[in-house]
């Protein structure tokens, strides 16, 4: 979410980026970063998401709702991201077991090694503290913050998340909120990512514009949190944030490792 990173028009435009439609966020998230085969041209693999995947994995009565994601700033610009996601408050099930194209594998389709060279790979995610949270945003972008939390710290960290962080960012503005999740199964068990859930491409560009600095009303909706920042830097990996010397409005908030994924709909 840098400042100083150029927005790709084109992609937008390539992509077709629903404005209005987003994912209904939920308690969980199942998310899947698949890697394309040498061979398999980008266009070719959303269009193999959109006619085979998805239909495969949103029938009916399915307790998770997927969707496509593709990533347009950060350190993953470009790379594609399957999210799957309960789009409730309630309490969560057990964990799964498979990732996205593996489950829609055992659907039927055959093609998926095709396309990708690692279909098993997937993150279970947790929302902390889910039991606070009154509602959930409807999100056009997923900006996916990697935060390093210290091990010995993780347990009052999440206490802190539940205590402070949510009540003051989980309904930050009307159409941008800070969301804290937990990677509960597949990889990365016990690490933690930050989401800024955003309305929009247009609405992120309101705060983040592309090639030019952030704006006053992101400025100014950061600095009465700055106090909040200072703590939540104690629970943090030292170097793993954006440092307030960046100049940047959500020092701490930030991660060094972070992507921009937009959500993708079908061309028409």
């Amino acid at each position: 979410m840098s400042r100083f990173l150029l927005f790709p028009f084109a992609l937008l435009l390539l992509c077709n980026v629903g404005h209005a439609q987003g994912m209904r966020i939920g308690n969980t998230l199942v998310v899947s970063q698949p890697t394309l085969n040498k061979s398999v041209k980008p266009d070719a693999f959303q269009s193999f998401i959109f006619k085979e995947i998805l239909p495969a994995l949103n029938e009916e009565n399915q307790e998770l709702s997927f969707n496509l994601f593709r990533g347009d700033r950060g350190n993953q610009k470009d790379a594609f991201l399957l999210v799957g996601t309960t789009g409730k408050i309630e309490k969560p099930k057990a964990a799964h077991i498979k990732s996205p194209l593996s489950i829609a594998e055992t659907k039927g389709i055959q093609r998926i090694n095709e396309f990708v060279s690692n279909p098993e790979t997937f993150t279970e995610y947790r929302l902390v503290g889910w039991q606070e949270i009154k509602t959930l945003p409807t999100s056009g972008v997923l900006g996916i913050h990697s935060i390093q939390v210290k091990k010995e710290r993780a347990k009052q960290f999440e206490e802190f998340v539940v205590d402070k962080l949510h009540p003051a960012v989980s309904q930050l503005l009307p159409d941008m909120q800070l969301l804290y999740f937990k990677a509960v199964g597949g990889e990365n068990v016990g690490s933690y990512i930050t989401i800024f859930t955003i309305d929009s491409p247009e609405a992120r560009d309101k705060y983040w514009p592309g090639g030019t600095s952030e704006t006053e009303i992101l400025k100014k909706t950061f600095k009465p949190l700055e106090g909040l920042a200072k703590e939540l830097e104690t629970y943090l990996v030292e170097g793993s944030y954006l440092e307030p010397q960046s100049g940047g409005a959500a020092a701490y908030w930030e991660s060094k490792i972070w992507t921009d994924y937009i959500l993708m709909l079908p061309t028409k």
